[in-house]
């Protein structure tokens, strides 16, 4: 979700110090783990960088998302020391480090599910290990359960895969869905504010009942409505202002969202304004004619 250009090992460093120096209740947010006990094999582990959920079949556990420095050090711990489990399989949403750096405090772990562009990030930056390409739908049968693993399209950045639990009607989202913050479009990741309410369209086809986002709580189904419905109005408000002939900057000041969602911004990550100039500037680019 945090955004930076320094090397994947870096930016652990960085991000605790800007997010210190931004705000003290952030970090703290950020940097806790909470652990979520769903049943006997299925488990989140809340914050620490990006959620991250467990799933044990066996003497197995398949992971999805493997945090940040010391929260993913403790986190291989836990399931391997503590639940006596061995991480078999891991997914990784995307390339950002709070989901995956932590790849290097899990040597030896087997296939690690991404998407390509994800991969070629996470391997410009040095990282290694035993990728397994993913774009269309995968199932894995993990024991008696069935999990589904695809690309649903672009939005936080052109590489997200979810993980869909069929038999728990549970979705990990990733940052695709993010709980009372503000969307991070990475532009440079390749993200898109203007696929991502058809991205969260096509999630809500599914008859889940529960979402893993990720950052914050888990969530229903409305958050992936409101979510949609969010980047549609501003969508709309902003073509609107576009046709009275607005600068990006009139449109930046001039845009009102009464009836938006009170959603919290990510520091140095996204907030309004930024969102509302990212999509003039994807509406106009939408307009230039193809050379």
């Amino acid at each position: 979700m945090f955004l930076w250009r320094a090397s994947l090992r870096n930016r652990f460093t960085i991000a605790v110090c800007v997010l210190s120096i931004a705000s003290g209740c952030a970090v703290q947010k950020f940097l806790r783990v909470e652990e979520r006990q769903l049943d006997a094999r299925l488990r989140f582990f809340l914050g620490g960088g990006g959620n991250s959920m467990v799933l044990t079949h066996g003497r197995e556990a398949f992971l999805v998302d493997v945090k940040f420095g010391g929260a993913a050090k403790s986190l291989r711990h836990r399931v391997e020391a503590e639940l006596a489990r061995t991480v078999r399989r891991a997914l990784v949403t995307h390339s950002h480090f709070d989901h995956a750096q932590g790849l290097e405090q899990f040597r030896g772990l087997g296939p690690v599910l991404v998407h390509p562009n994800t991969r070629r990030r996470l391997e410009a930056d040095g990282v290694r290990a035993q990728w397994v390409d993913v774009e269309g739908p995968i199932e894995l049968r993990l024991g008696d359960e069935v999990v589904r693993v695809w690309h649903p399209g672009r939005g936080h950045t052109d590489g997200d895969l979810v993980a869909y639990l069929v038999e728990r009607k549970l979705l990990v989202t990733g940052d695709l869905v993010t709980a009372q913050l503000e969307p991070v479009i990475d532009v440079d990741a390749g993200g898109d504010v203007l696929a991502w309410a058809a991205t969260v369209d096509g999630l809500l086809t599914l008859d889940f009942v529960t979402a893993l986002p990720g950052h914050g709580d888990p969530v229903g189904r409305d958050a992936l409505s409101t979510l949609r419905d969010y980047l549609r109005l501003v969508e709309r408000a902003v073509a609107e202002g576009q046709r009275q002939g607005w600068t990006e900057d009139e449109v930046a000041a001039r845009v009102a969202l009464e009836q938006a969602p009170a959603l919290d911004p990510v520091p140095f990550g996204a907030n309004r304004e930024k969102t509302i100039r990212l999509m003039d500037r994807a509406l106009r680019a939408r307009r230039l004619p193809r050379e």
